[in-house]
């Protein structure tokens, strides 16, 4: 069966090997970690394979039974160097993930593509599956560029991530997921909003903090659950500015992404 992971922002203060326990702790048996920030200057826990936090990390999650499902954030810009993201490679396959979240920040098409499919092949020998991020205040900001992007650089391991909250808010919908080739889909991400966007000034803002937790909202999320390839990896990354301590978020996100999975007959663990 497969497993639900906690997506790294929901609890960003909480970095390796700590946020291992407190998953465990909330019901979750998968997580993410970001090993890379997507923004100059942002929160990452940059493991290195070999070093005494990431064995200590391996450590926490065989006496958890907690996999780390996928490593992030690659970040594609004008300048980014392809081979830095070696030892971020290297140590996400000795935590066993299989996948790595893409964003792309190079606003010229072409040049993205390339320096995705460097990435593609620096990925490969380490078991890694690349998957692009759309969001609507960046290049790649609409499911169909995200597509686009994936056929144009033609690699095996290189999929489309789709967001709950991005697909919305982009102007994407449940059909158009529907109607995708599903060997396309890499992962999934859930959360719940409310269906009408904020203003434009508030857009970053909503994602980066202030998400609902699944059900609270009016997102269609049983209906994307349905369109769904049965097996998609599926994490759920809930950030609440609102709640200061770590393992209640997490707890709480538990408890919703349940009742959630329930309603839509698709058991995780």
């Amino acid at each position: 069966m497969n497993r639900l992971s906690l997506a790294h922002l929901t609890v960003l203060d909480v970095g390796p090997p700590h946020l291992i326990p407190l998953a465990a702790q909330a019901g979750f048996r998968a997580v993410g970690i970001r090993l890379c920030s997507p923004m100059p200057g942002g929160i990452a826990y940059p493991l290195r394979a070999g070093s005494p936090e990431l064995r200590a990390t391996q450590r926490l999650m065989e006496a958890h039974d907690v996999v780390v499902s996928d490593i992030e954030v690659v970040r594609i810009a004008a300048n980014t160097r392809v081979d830095d993201y070696a030892p971020a490679f290297e140590a996400g396959a000795e935590l066993g993930a299989r996948r790595v979240g893409i964003n792309i920040d190079d606003p010229e098409r072409a040049r993205a593509i390339d320096c995705l499919g460097s990435l593609c092949d620096l990925a490969r020998p380490f078991g890694l599956a690349l998957d692009i991020e759309f969001m609507i205040w960046r290049p790649v900001a609409r499911l169909e560029d995200a597509v686009d992007i994936v056929k144009a650089v033609g690699k095996d391991n290189a999929f489309v991530l789709i967001d709950a909250l991005h697909l919305i808010r982009s102007g994407g919908t449940v059909e158009a997921v529907a109607a995708l080739d599903p060997a396309l889909i890499g992962s999934v991400q859930l959360c719940d909003a409310p269906i009408e966007s904020p203003p434009p000034s508030a857009i970053i803002d909503e994602a980066r903090g202030n998400r609902l937790l699944p059900g609270e909202g009016n997102l269609p999320l049983l209906a994307l659950l349905a369109a769904l390839p049965k097996d998609v990896p599926l994490s759920v990354e809930v950030p609440l500015a609102h709640e200061p301590h770590s393992a209640k978020r997490a707890a709480l996100l538990r408890q919703a992404t349940d009742q959630l999975l329930q309603d839509s007959a698709r058991p995780l663990i």
